[in-house]
């Protein structure tokens, strides 16, 4: 479970990544470098949302979700094993109260 969820997370990002680059930058002409990107601005300061964006979204969502799963299952599958103290171990951090420690 935990493989196929690495193995997921793994594919998810390096499609995010190839989204991200495929994509066009908004007002990424030379005009928009000194502030004349206006003919961009029927649509908003983002731009159109196409369905390259949308995609990008879903797959981020989707890594997200399943990236917080998995911090999830290593916590309780690593829980039991950090915590627990042997019986000897617990008899050595044991100190008597009523004895006074001499130097």
């Amino acid at each position: 479970m935990i493989v196929l969820i690495k193995v997921v997370c793994i594919v998810l990002a390096i499609a995010i990544i190839a989204l991200v680059l495929l994509q066009q930058g908004k007002g990424s002409d030379l005009g928009s470098a000194f502030g004349g990107g206006s003919s961009n601005s029927m649509f908003g300061a983002l731009g159109p949302s196409d369905f390259l964006g949308k995609l990008t979204y879903g797959l981020v969502a989707t890594w997200l979700v399943l990236t917080m799963a998995l911090a999830y299952i290593y916590k309780n599958q690593n829980s039991t094993e950090i915590f627990d103290i042997s019986d000897q171990e617990a008899s050595v951090l044991e100190v008597p109260t009523d004895e006074v420690p001499v130097e």
